[in-house]
């Protein structure tokens, strides 16, 4: 049946969770998503949540899914944890005179 009411339900709070999903750049789970919509007194289920993501293709981003974009540890040439760093800042360290 095409006029069916229930194959038109769109959820009320699914461009809430689409607007915190974008603002944690993509990156919070369920679990997330469902605190923060509670800090916004929006009251939904983690079960709710999880069927709206699934229903719109969202999943939370694993440490399969890429690196760690934080831009910590020596990932960087001249970094001030790299070893590179410590090699050429050395080498431009002003030599004093030793008396």
């Amino acid at each position: 049946m095409t006029g069916h009411p229930e194959t038109e339900h769109v959820d009320p709070i699914a461009g809430d969770v689409r607007a915190v999903r974008r603002g944690s750049h993509e990156r919070c789970g369920a679990g997330k998503i469902k605190a923060a919509l509670e800090r916004r007194v929006v009251t939904a289920s983690g079960r709710r949540v999880v069927d709206i993501m699934r229903e719109r293709g969202m999943r939370a981003r694993t440490r399969a899914d890429g690196p760690n974009r934080t831009g910590r540890g020596p990932t960087r040439p001249g970094s001030r944890t790299s070893s590179a760093a410590s090699s050429t800042a050395a080498s431009r360290a002003p030599t004093w005179p030793v008396a």
